[in-house]
Order: structure tokens, then sequence, then C-alpha cells
């Protein structure tokens, strides 16, 4: 039977490898920036487990936030409802623009919210030679809160689910509320072949769920010979 451990024994420092012992796995350890010390052996009795104390004795570990409230949620934009979409695919038409906005209101309003999500007006700028969208879009909703809702989910949003890797980015829109865009776009001509290039109204408002009747502003004009072109009504 060994002989029982003495408390007041002094430090052991072993001068090669071959007198160095096997430290226990509690064995702590003394180090201090720049010096790199010997272990200390001492008894195991006088050993205490070291516990690593946060410096801020109020710390725990964080759980992720909640989302907001209706009455906590402010938007970057103020009172502003009308959006600025940039950098959209440039082969997305109008159609697919609804369906998206479709789509977000949809999964907004299906939530009980104290403010729902809907939209009243879209415009999605064209090339008429190409036939392509010129890579932006303006939206109205029916109020700040759905437009910031919509803000916090496709800002910086990357569509890599549509096989493009541009970055959607939301800022706010020059002209703001339907009125405003109705006023800009009554006497706007579009040389175009189509009424899907042109601005619409939505009527009643899109909040996903029910159908909704397009009422374009402006009108197309016909460019035959290379004229100046002749007014085309539109509904």
């Amino acid at each position: 039977m060994a002989p029982p451990l003495n408390p007041k024994a002094p430090e052991f420092y072993p001068k090669n490898r071959a007198q160095e012992p096997n430290f226990p796995s509690h064995t702590t350890f003394s180090v201090k920036p720049g010096k790199l010390r010997q272990p200390k052996c001492l008894p195991p009795r006088l050993l205490k487990q070291k516990v690593w104390v946060h410096k801020n004795r109020n710390f725990s570990s964080r759980k992720p936030l909640p989302p907001p409230k209706e009455s906590v949620l402010k938007s970057l934009f103020g009172d502003k409802t009308s959006v600025m979409i940039r950098n959209i695919p440039n082969i997305f038409g109008r159609k697919d623009l609804l369906r998206i906005l479709d789509n977000h209101c949809r999964r907004e309003n299906s939530v009980q919210q104290q403010t729902p999500s809907s939209y009243d007006f879209l415009y999605l700028p064209m090339d008429f030679v190409k036939q392509a969208n010129l890579g932006y879009a303006f939206v109205n909703f029916t109020s700040s809160v759905a437009a910031e809702r919509f803000r916090r989910e496709y800002d910086n949003f990357l569509w890599v689910d549509f096989g493009y890797k541009k970055i959607c980015e939301i800022s706010e829109a020059k002209y703001q509320g339907k009125e405003e865009y109705t006023q800009h776009f009554k006497d706007s001509r579009f040389p175009c072949h189509t009424n899907d290039y042109l601005p619409v109204i939505l009527s009643p408002p899109s909040d996903g769920f029910t159908c909704y009747t397009l009422t374009t502003l402006g009108y197309r004009v016909s460019t035959r010979g290379g004229g100046t072109g002749r007014r085309i009504h539109v509904a």
C-alpha cells in the first residue's frame, strides 16, 4: 500500500523526459502569454477543477429573437407604401412578378395579422425591342407595414431558385401611392405591341387569396413606318 501523500511536499519539476511522471487527466497547467511554464505536480486532493466563468456574470446563451409584433414593426421607409425592386431577372414578365407578389401576400396573410399584406399597383418597365424587362419594377402596397414585410423578405434576396445569381434590392420609390402613379402614367404613351408592358392597377387590391382585375394606365401607340404613331386606347 502506497504511503499517504504529504500536502506540504515541494513542487516537482522533472529534469528530463525520463523523470517526467504520467500526469492524471485532471492536472492543471498555468500558462502566461509569451511564457510556457513547466507543469506543476500537486497532490490530487489539492487539485481543484477549474471552471470557466464569463467576465459578464449576467451572461447567458441567448435564444433567437421572435418575429416582431405588429405594434413594434417599424418600416425603414416610414409611412411610405411604394417600393422599387431592383436587379430583377430580365426574363421575368409582369405575370411572373404578379405571381411572386401574390405568393408573398398569401404567406403573410395565412398567419393572422392585424394589418393584412396587399398591393394595388405594379409596373415593370420593358425593352420593347428586346422584349425583356429593364431589371427594376415599382409596387405600391396598401400600407407601410405590408411594404416593410416585403422588404424584409426580398431585400438582399438571391434569385437562385429561379436560376439567376442576381441579388434583389428593395428601396423607396420616387412616387408614392396609387394616386400619384395614376396621375403620372395616365397620359403616357408606350410604343409596344401588347398591353402586358403597361402599368396596371389591381382592383380590388390583391392579398393573395381574392381575385382581381387589371386596369392598364396610359395607352399604346403604333409606330408603323417610323412615324410618331397613332393612339390606341386600352382599358
